[in-house]
C-alpha cells in the first residue's frame, strides 16, 4: 500500500494526463501483475485512501476493463470528476463503433455512484459554459451528444467561402479568388490540382516552415490514436516517426516543450525488463532515472 500510494502521489504531481492513471498503468508503475495490485486496493487502508472510478462487479458480472478504470485519491474526488482526463476516458470506453457520439446520461455509466453524480453535473456544467477538451465536440440540445473530433467529419481545413461582392449597380463583381476557381473550372479536371502545386512551389520558400513543436504534437496524436488513446507513447516511437531530427536536437526542443508545461517524461517502472533495447536506448536519463514514456500534458 505504501508504494502504491507513493506512485498515485508522483503521478499527481506530474498532473496532466498522468493522473489519475488507469488501473493498467497503475499496474505497470509498481511493478506488480494486476491481480497483486487489485488485492491492495480491495484492503482496508486502500478504501480509506483511494477510489476506482469503476467499482468491481460479482463472480458472475464482467469485471471493468483494468485500461478504462482511473485510480485516484479519495480526497480528488470534486477535481477528477471535473477533469478533461475523465470524459476522455469515458467516452473512450462509451463509444462504438457504430455510435461514435454518446449521450450525456449515458457518459456517467459503470463510474461509482459518488463519482458518477459529480461527473454529470459537471458534464451539465461544461455544455452551459461551452467549455471541452480541445480533441471533443459536443452538440447542444435536450439530449446532448459528446463525440471525439477525429470521428466526425469535418470541412477541410481553408478559408470560409466569402459572399460574391457587388457592384455599385448591384451586379455581382468576381473576387480574384472567385476568379481563379472559374479559371479552374473551365481549364478542365487538372488544372486545379497544377494552379494549387504550382502556387505553392511559388510561395513555398517564404513560407515559414513547420515548427518542431508542430510536427511532435502531430506524431504524438497519431502514435496515441493507434495504441488505444492510453496518453503514453514511447520516445523510441517518437524518434523514429521524426527521423530527420538529429537526437541532440530532439531532446533539446522537447524539453522546451516540457517547460513549457506541454508534455511529462515518465520512467519505465514496473517494465523497464519488458523493453527492447531500442526502446531503453532511445530514453533519456534525469537523475537516475530513464525516462521512456511520453505524456501529454491538459494544464498547459
Amino acid at each position: 500500500m505504501p508504494k502504491l500510494l507513493g506512485v498515485l502521489e508522483s503521478q499527481k504531481q506530474l498532473g496532466g494526463a498522468s493522473y489519475p492513471p488507469t488501473l493498467e498503468r497503475l499496474t505497470e508503475l509498481t511493478g506488480d501483475t494486476l491481480a497483486v495490485t487489485s488485492k491492495a486496493l480491495t484492503t482496508k487502508e486502500a478504501k480509506a485512501r483511494v477510489l476506482l472510478s469503476r467499482a468491481a462487479g460479482g463472480k458472475k458480472k464482467k469485471q471493468p476493463a483494468p485500461s478504462a478504470t482511473l485510480v485516484l485519491l479519495a480526497e480528488d474526488l470534486e477535481a477528477i470528476a471535473q477533469s478533461d482526463r475523465l470524459l476522455e476516458v469515458q467516452l473512450q470506453s462509451a463509444r462504438t463503433a457504430d455510435a461514435r457520439a454518446v449521450d450525456l446520461a449515458q457518459l456517467p455509466k459503470g463510474l461509482v455512484s459518488p463519482l458518477g453524480r459529480a461527473f454529470k453535473a459537471a458534464l451539465e456544467q461544461r455544455i452551459a459554459e461551452s467549455r471541452l477538451p480541445r480533441t471533443i465536440g459536443a452538440l447542444t440540445g435536450k439530449k446532448p451528444l459528446f463525440f471525439f473530433l477525429e470521428d466526425a467529419l469535418l470541412p477541410a481545413a481553408a478559408a470560409p467561402a466569402r459572399p460574391a461582392a457587388t457592384a455599385a449597380d448591384g451586379a455581382a463583381r468576381h473576387t480574384v479568388s472567385d476568379g481563379a476557381a472559374r479559371r479552374s473550372a473551365l481549364d478542365g479536371p487538372g488544372s486545379s490540382a497544377q494552379s494549387s502545386a504550382g502556387s505553392s512551389a511559388q510561395s513555398s520558400p517564404g513560407a515559414p516552415a513547420i515548427s518542431f513543436a508542430d510536427r511532435f504534437d502531430a506524431a504524438f496524436s497519431s502514435l496515441d490514436r493507434a495504441s488505444g488513446r492510453l496518453n503514453y507513447v514511447t520516445l523510441h516511437a517518437l524518434r523514429a516517426a521524426l527521423p530527420d531530427i538529429p537526437r541532440e536536437t530532439f531532446d533539446n526542443e522537447l524539453g522546451a516543450l516540457r517547460r513549457q508545461r506541454r508534455y511529462s517524461l515518465d520512467p519505465s517502472d514496473g517494465r523497464h525488463h519488458q523493453m527492447a533495447e531500442a526502446e531503453r536506448e532511445a530514453g533519456i536519463m534525469e537523475a537516475g532515472n530513464l525516462l521512456v514514456y511520453v505524456a501529454r500534458r491538459d494544464d498547459a
